[in-house]
């Protein structure tokens, strides 16, 4: 009963939610999973598709990113930006830490795009997800892909192990050719202990990205801080950071191993929906080497492959015109 109340109230809310113009902008809190969780809506037209984003991180709400640099993708579908369980607005101290898996994340966004359907008539959707979300992105294409029109896959996760020796190399070698002796010093730390399945403290990540961040190997063309600065006052408004720290802790503490333990290249390949997936040339977060020989193994009705020439890990928001332009073309292609 507690279920059906929530869908009611979803679809209710809803219809109060866009006019007669078929415009929406929507900020609701559905329960999924039993856990209340944030959700952002805003579309030009209400029938248009919709288009679901998963974020990074893990535990890295992106929305504000999203409705500041990708705008645009607001004039050719629902945009619903979602804060995953555990994650900033949807963080709070009652979470069940054993809930806190990818498989249960797959499951509440089951559990949200059931009820998006529902509510906008919709038999599928486009499915995005851009770095740790892609993990969850490609076991949902996989397991329901009745649902979807097409997968997305932006700095797409692969091997978490081969991932991270990829990046913590990657930074190291950085360090060494531009005789960053601090640099060095911390990475050869991290080396000798990461990455590890058994790792006890985050530390090791931190001052990894840290370097890799300094270096160019996830926000490419810019600086973190400039990032920021991008941001629309409207959504910056909305950063709770608070709850963005603790959600952030809370999420790579529990799903961290799990991520290291992550090997696509070894699992299902065979998907029977379209599959994209978009890399950074200078992407070493999500090393693109690692998404490329993923890609050659996939099989699917449809799939393209596509480098961003001047973005590291955080292409969305390093060249916004052209990921918009091409979000564009792969509805175009669909559909």
């Amino acid at each position: 009963m507690a279920k059906i109340i929530s869908i009611l109230a979803f679809v209710i809310t809803g219809f109060w939610s866009y006019g007669q113009d078929r415009s929406i902008d929507s900020r609701e809190r559905p329960v999924l999973g039993g856990v209340p969780q944030q959700i952002f809506l805003r579309g030009k037209d209400s029938t248009s598709p919709i288009l679901l984003i998963l974020h990074g991180g893990p535990g890295f709400s992106e929305f504000a990113y999203f409705r500041s640099f990708n705008r645009e993708l607001e004039n050719k579908f629902v945009v619903v930006n979602w804060d995953q369980r555990g994650t900033h607005l949807s963080y709070n101290d009652s979470i069940e830490e054993k809930s806190m898996t990818f498989d249960q994340i797959v499951s509440d966004a089951h559990e949200l795009i059931g009820n998006l359907k529902m509510r906008f008539g919709k038999n599928k959707i486009f499915l995005l997800a851009h770095s740790a979300g892609t993990i969850t992105g490609v076991k949902y294409a996989l397991r329901y892909p009745e649902d979807l029109y097409a997968y997305i896959g932006v700095g797409q996760v692969v091997n978490g192990m081969k991932n991270e020796m990829e990046s913590l190399s990657y930074a190291l070698k950085m360090a060494k050719r531009n005789n960053n002796k601090e640099a060095i010093a911390e990475l050869s730390e991290v080396q000798k202990n990461y990455p590890s399945l058994p790792l006890k403290s985050l530390e090791y990540v931190y001052t990894e990205r840290k370097w890799l961040e300094k270096f160019g190997g996830v926000y490419h063309t810019k600086s973190f801080s400039d990032l920021f600065e991008g941001l629309a006052q409207e959504e910056s408004a909305l950063i709770n950071n608070s709850l963005a720290n603790k959600g952030g802790e809370f999420s790579m503490q529990h799903l961290w191993k799990e991520l290291l333990s992550t090997d696509f290249l070894s699992a299902d390949t065979v998907f029977k929906i379209p599959v994209f997936l978009i890399c950074g040339k200078y992407d070493y977060n999500t090393p693109t080497d690692l998404a490329k020989r993923y890609f050659n193994k996939i099989k699917a009705p449809l799939k393209q492959f596509f480098i961003f020439e001047n973005s590291g890990h955080l292409i969305p928001f390093e060249e916004p015109g052209k990921f918009n332009r091409l979000l564009s073309y792969c509805k175009k292609t669909i559909q």
